[in-house]
């Protein structure tokens, strides 16, 4: 019995522990809470926000970014384009012009 007797002594003394500190660590009174939940709510949503704006700010320094390089490449590859349309014309009228003048009678 002195093993029965140890445990529902324990088990009254671990609920009294229990009691006493339960009351020494009681959550504030309710209306303390939601002003406390309230404050760390709005802090979370300006933290939130912050960082929302950052991430729109980068969003749209890269795409600034990417923008500009992709101008950049269209300007080039439009200039090679001009570049390689011109020496074609260049070599037409050279076959061309060389054609038909072999082509004439010789006077």
């Amino acid at each position: 019995m002195s093993t029965r007797t140890d445990f529902v002594t324990g088990f009254i003394l671990g609920g009294l522990v229990g009691a006493a500190l339960a009351l020494l660590l009681a959550p504030q009174s309710g209306e303390q809470t939601r002003t406390r939940l309230l404050g760390s709510a709005e802090e979370l949503r300006d933290r939130a926000r912050e960082r929302a704006d950052q991430v729109v700010r980068r969003v749209r320094t890269t795409a600034d970014e990417l923008t500009q390089r992709g101008r950049a490449k269209v300007e080039e590859s439009t200039a090679r384009l001009r570049d390689v349309v011109e020496r074609g014309r260049e070599l037409l009228e050279e076959r061309t012009h060389g054609t038909r003048a072999e082509e004439q009678p010789d006077g």
